[in-house]
């Protein structure tokens, strides 16, 4: 291979090379926010009295029962494995939601947390008295996670404030600077 050549395989590899670096830097730098739930497919799926009757809404393989989700939110008006982690960022920089959870949730950016599209879980986490505008907004669909998936979030400001709009209880803030 002559010299021309060899200069211009090298400063090709060296581009191609800068570019798989720059793509990894970006990726790195994202903060990754895990959206989580522990609901158990038996129950969950399951119709009424054992199940909410809704079909297949649990695809994972937790074990907190219909019945013990709905018993925790009664009296703690939260269920504890249902939640972003963390729950505060520290400071505003692009966010994978990644769904390690088994049913499906929402990541959606809205001005004040409130209430969500499920009435009797805003009711039994006390979300009922505002709903957050944001949950019913179209745009909403797009900010949905099935178990597995993840949603990117380029744009975080400090202040914004994310949740669930299916379990109004799942919250994540990030701070301002």
């Amino acid at each position: 291979m002559n010299r021309a050549m060899r200069i211009s395989v090298a400063v090709g590899l060296a581009a191609a090379l800068t570019g798989v670096a720059a793509t990894l830097t970006a990726e790195q730098s994202a903060q990754v926010v895990q959206v989580r739930d522990d609901c158990d497919p038996a129950t969950f799926n399951a119709d009424p009295p054992v199940g909410p009757g809704l079909g297949p809404i649990c695809e994972g393989n937790g074990d907190t029962t219909f019945g013990e989700f709905i018993a925790e939110l009664r009296a703690t008006k939260v269920a504890e494995e249902w939640r972003f982690n963390p729950d505060r960022m520290s400071e505003p920089r692009p966010i994978v939601a990644h769904n390690r959870g088994g049913e499906t949730h929402s990541f959606t950016r809205v001005a004040k947390f409130g209430g969500g599209q499920v009435p009797v879980l805003n009711t039994l986490s006390g979300n009922d008295k505002f709903l957050a505008p944001e949950c019913f907004d179209k745009k909403v669909g797009g900010t949905f996670i099935g178990p597995g998936h993840d949603l990117n979030v380029d744009s975080v400001q400090g202040g914004d404030q994310f949740q669930c709009c299916i379990h109004p209880w799942m919250r994540t803030t990030v701070r301002n600077r």
